[in-house]
């Protein structure tokens, strides 16, 4: 009896002992987190580096770059994951491979895919912003030279799964995120850097001393690296007007028109190439297609608003002339169709220029062809009211003409071009008869030509008439 007795005492005694160690390790455990909680890294001070890595590779890109704001010491543990190799799979995009067959589901697969790689580098420039936010900004772009370098080969997987113009457009998602809310000495800093680690210096000197077209893939790969980058990642017009002058204002005049064409003129749509040679030619008897010249008139008209510092009249002017005789001379409707789709203020600097000058020889060429595109503008469209701007053009450009003589001159010209262009169809037209054929296009041109000089005398003749 007594041998069980002592038996049950020792089994109570060791379970006691343990309960009470367990108690104590409880305690203790307790005690440490509750001083983790206090500390600079919080609950993470208690877990290894290691282990703190593996849990930084499952939290989101933008939730890393908020954690890295709560401490230096956070920002800097931060830091060194993303220069570790753990923190290297976390910068990499998984660019997975897609089967080459044509069908829907997947160009689906592709189109998402691209939506997330896209998401990934804005993500990626917010982290880097968070992390790099109390650098200077040369060590800022100091860590994004680390980051991009490390990307070199998702790069080359992103240009052959997809193409060159989306892997820049990602690396343009990652610059607009990490660049948000900088002033413009900032930006400026950054676009030297990007241009200095990369071929765009090189490949702009060769492309700008070379006649245009000698170099058609360095040509494309200036139009994709800067409008991806830079200028189609824009937050809005005066920060596009920005980048746009920075690209542009270290050249001459005739380079610069030379690159604005480059970036926004006509393009092969098969192969992304420039095209040169269109706006020599003359297609149609008003000129090319809107959408081969509107990005070009687009981009003249955002020098002229959001550029005001850096481009007066004269320079927009004297680009535009220079625009006009690059490659070879441009026809007069495509000339017009430009000049109208920059608007009447564009459009006045331009032919106001002339006016005062006394070009009133091709003013009055000019001013027809302007006239026949702003009528098919008002044929087109219901609402335009492009020939109403043209006469107001023309009364401006009379009224800063020198001279009575000068004045009676362009009137007269201007008449007389379109008097021998109303005949000059007419011909045409019959030459088409009399070889048994019709061509309906010269047919609408004299319709339109006539309809446009109507229209026109009957504004000029309101006006007298109202005036008086």
């Amino acid at each position: 009896m007594t041998s069980h007795i002592c038996c049950y005492m020792k089994n109570v005694k060791t379970t006691y002992k343990a309960r009470r160690h367990k108690a104590a390790g409880k305690q203790k455990a307790e005690k440490i987190f509750e001083q983790a909680a206090t500390t600079i890294f919080g609950y993470l001070s208690v877990l290894p580096k290691e282990m703190c890595f593996h849990i930084f590779a499952r939290v989101p890109l933008v939730d890393l770059g908020n954690l890295s704001l709560t401490s230096r010491s956070m920002r800097d543990l931060v830091l060194e994951y993303i220069r570790s190799k753990q923190g290297l799979s976390k910068i990499l995009p998984e660019v997975s491979k897609t089967d080459e067959k044509e069908s829907y589901i997947a160009e689906v697969i592709i189109l998402d895919n691209a939506l997330k790689y896209s998401e990934h580098f804005g993500d990626l420039g917010v982290l880097l912003k968070k992390v790099s936010c109390l650098f200077s900004t040369k060590e800022r772009l100091k860590e994004v030279g680390v980051a991009l370098d490390k990307l070199k080969d998702t790069h080359s997987l992103l240009c052959t799964q997809f193409s060159s113009d989306f892997a820049y457009s990602c690396y343009g998602a990652f610059l607009r995120s990490f660049i948000a809310g900088w002033e413009d000495d900032e930006k400026l800093r950054a676009y030297h850097a990007i241009k200095g680690a990369s071929l765009l210096d090189e490949r702009m000197e060769k492309v700008l001393n070379s006649a245009p077209g000698t170099y058609p893939w360095f040509e494309k790969y200036i139009r994709v690296f800067c409008r991806e980058i830079f200028l189609n990642k824009a937050f809005d017009e005066t920060d596009r007007g920005f980048w746009l002058s920075t690209i542009l204002q270290p050249w001459p005049i005739v380079f610069q028109a030379r690159l604005l064409y480059l970036l926004y003129g006509p393009f092969y749509r098969d192969t992304g190439l420039v095209n040169w040679s269109v706006m020599s030619t003359c297609p149609t008897f008003y000129g090319v297609e809107d959408v081969e010249i509107r990005e070009l008139a687009d981009a003249l008209v955002l020098l002229h608003t959001e550029c005001k510092e850096k481009w007066n009249e004269d320079g927009i002017i004297s680009i535009i002339e220079e625009l006009s005789g690059i490659s070879n001379e441009w026809c007069l409707e495509n000339i017009a169709k430009l000049l109208v789709l920059c608007g009447e203020h564009v459009t006045y600097s331009v032919l106001g220029s002339k006016a005062v000058n006394g070009r009133i020889h091709e003013l009055a060429y000019l001013g027809y062809s302007i006239a026949q595109v702003a009528g098919r503008y008002d044929m087109g469209h219901g609402k335009s009211r492009k020939l109403d701007m043209f006469v107001s053009l023309v009364k401006r450009m009379v009224n800063a003409m020198p001279g009575y003589k000068n004045k009676v001159s362009f009137a007269m010209s201007l008449f007389n071009v379109w008097e021998e262009n109303i005949i000059s169809l007419t011909e045409e037209i019959q030459d088409d008869t009399d070889h048994d054929g019709t061509s309906e296009e010269p047919e609408q041109a004299l319709i339109e030509s006539v309809h446009n000089l109507c229209k026109v005398a009957g504004l000029l003749l309101k006006e007298s008439i109202t005036n008086k």
